[in-house]
């Protein structure tokens, strides 16, 4: 799973990017999109130096961070933005993502949950989910989130690879 694609992924869930001439908070989702790592990082770090309550460019500058495997940082930005906006899903699904770079697959867990109560139809939140179960060798929670991708996006390129099976596995 490159995290490349985890970033396309969950840009989905930031909404429309105003144009470019837009807000700093704008033009760092823009660079974000665009993977200008450095841009980004530079333009959410403006907005949160104008207004350090800005959740949604912390969780930007964090899915930036992230992507550069500055993890300290981005668990920094994120678990901040977290406490401001409790109602984000990517804030959510970039705490999962850094939870599994981190080798946390309970907490992955946890925050893929929150992101997919908070947009129950995101078919990439429950395949990471279900990744992190199979970490956690508990087969049937992944099976019952594969089967949940079938049913919510059918179409979805990834379908052909998602498991109809799991392997068990030794928790030891």
């Amino acid at each position: 799973m490159r995290f490349t694609a985890l970033v396309w992924s969950a840009l989905a869930l930031a909404g429309p990017v105003a144009h470019a001439g837009g807000t700093a908070s704008d033009q760092c989702q823009g660079a974000l999109r665009k993977a200008a790592l450095a841009e980004a990082v530079a333009l959410c770090s403006q907005a949160v130096d104008a207004n350090p309550a800005d959740a949604r460019s912390l969780t930007h500058r964090g899915g930036a961070f992230l992507a550069l495997e500055d993890f300290d940082r981005a668990y920094e930005d994120l678990a901040r933005s977290a406490a401001l906006d409790g109602g984000n899903p990517l804030t959510f699904y970039n705490l999962g993502v850094y939870y599994d770079k981190t080798k946390k697959p309970e907490k992955a867990v946890e925050a893929y949950s929150t992101t997919i109560r908070l947009s129950p139809g995101n078919p990439v939140a429950y395949f990471n989910r279900a990744k992190a179960y199979e970490r956690l060798c508990k087969s049937a929670e992944a099976l019952r989130d594969y089967q949940k991708i079938r049913d919510i996006a059918p179409g979805m390129a990834r379908a052909r690879t998602i498991p109809t099976s799991v392997e068990a596995c030794s928790s030891e």
